[in-house]
């Protein structure tokens, strides 16, 4: 079972959102109809920090804790290595 890390220990190692991964998210939001707004009511945010979390452009661990819930992963490693492996083929 994959260890939770802290977001010091994250950023240190370099396990973040890049943008990427957060196109990736977005669509796998909208999969599910939630909505960056719908997503920043339930957390108490403005949409507009959402946003920039889902984009690289800072962090959150309420909002990754979130993300990862709301799309079925245990951790927010787990979510993270799906995105990056998404679209990738065994040969």
């Amino acid at each position: 079972m994959a260890q939770k890390l802290s977001r010091n220990k994250r950023k240190a190692v370099g396990i973040r959102i890049k943008p990427k991964e957060g196109m990736w998210i977005n669509y796998q939001l909208r999969l599910r109809g939630i909505t960056h707004q719908k997503l920043a009511d339930q957390l108490g945010l403005k949409r507009e920090s959402v946003t920039k979390i889902i984009t690289g452009g800072r962090q959150s661990r309420r909002v990754e804790t979130a993300l990862y819930h709301t799309l079925g992963y245990l951790t927010f490693e787990a979510m993270i290595a799906a995105a990056v492996n998404s679209g990738k083929e065994e040969v």
